[in-house]
C-alpha cells in the first residue's frame, strides 16, 4: 500500500502546482496605471521660448519637465511685466494667454489644466472622501494660433488630490503628447514617464 500512498501524495502536489500556475497573477491591490491620451503635429524646439500657462503646481511641474528635455527658455506669467495673476489659467482664457505670450515674446504657449471632481471616475461611481482627477496640456503657437499638440491623462478610479497625484499625471500627458508613449493605459510607472526621452524627443 505504501506505493500507493506515496503516488497519491505525488499526485496531490502535481494538481496543486498546476492550479497555482494557471492562476492568473494580480498587480497589489491598489495599483492603477493612468489612461492617457496626446498627439503632436509639430514639437516646440528647445531654442523656442514657451510661456507656461497653469497653476503654481502644474507650473512647477512643467518647467521641470521641460528643463529635463532640454528647453530651457521658459516664461512664467508672474514674471511678465504685465500683472496677469487677476486671469484665471484655463482654457477659456486661451485668448489672454496669446496676448501675454505677445507681450513676453513667447513662441508658443504651454496651457495646462487640472481636474479634480466627486465623480466620473471609470470604476468608482462615488469617490467619497477622494477625486477623480485628470490633467489636460496643449501647445498653442502664438504666431498662428492653432494647436501643435495635446495630451491629457487621468486614473480610472478615485485617488487623493496630491503633489505627487498631479506630478503623476502632468508627466504621463507629457510623455503622451510627446510621442514617448503611445494613447491608453499601460503599466507603465509615471516615475518614468518624467524623464523619458531625455536625449532627442520623437517625431
Amino acid at each position: 500500500m505504501r506505493p500507493l500512498h506515496v503516488a497519491a501524495r505525488a499526485l496531490c502536489l502535481l494538481s496543486v502546482l498546476l492550479f497555482l500556475q494557471g492562476c492568473p497573477s494580480k498587480p497589489p491591490p491598489g495599483v492603477r496605471f493612468p489612461i492617457t491620451n496626446g498627439s503632436h503635429t509639430i514639437l516646440p524646439t528647445t531654442d523656442q521660448h514657451i510661456l507656461i500657462w497653469a497653476d503654481p503646481p502644474l507650473t512647477e511641474v512643467a518647467a521641470e519637465w521641460l528643463r529635463t528635455h532640454h528647453y530651457s527658455h521658459l516664461l512664467m506669467p508672474h514674471k511678465a511685466p504685465l500683472q496677469a495673476s487677476h486671469i484665471a489659467h484655463d482654457f477659456s482664457t486661451r485668448t489672454a494667454a496669446l496676448a501675454l505670450a505677445r507681450e513676453m515674446k513667447a513662441e508658443v504657449v504651454l496651457v495646462l489644466e487640472r481636474n479634480a471632481t466627486k465623480d466620473g471616475a471609470l470604476i468608482e461611481p462615488d469617490c467619497g472622501a477622494l477625486y477623480h482627477v485628470s490633467v489636460e496640456l496643449q501647445a498653442v503657437s502664438v504666431e498662428r494660433g492653432d494647436t501643435a499638440l495635446r495630451g491629457s491623462a487621468h486614473y480610472p478610479n478615485c485617488v487623493e488630490l496630491s503633489d505627487k497625484t498631479t506630478r503623476s499625471l502632468t508627466c504621463q500627458a507629457f510623455a503622451t503628447a510627446w510621442g514617448f508613449r503611445p494613447s491608453g493605459q499601460l503599466e507603465i510607472p509615471s516615475s518614468l514617464m518624467c524623464t523619458t526621452g531625455q536625449t532627442v524627443p520623437t517625431r
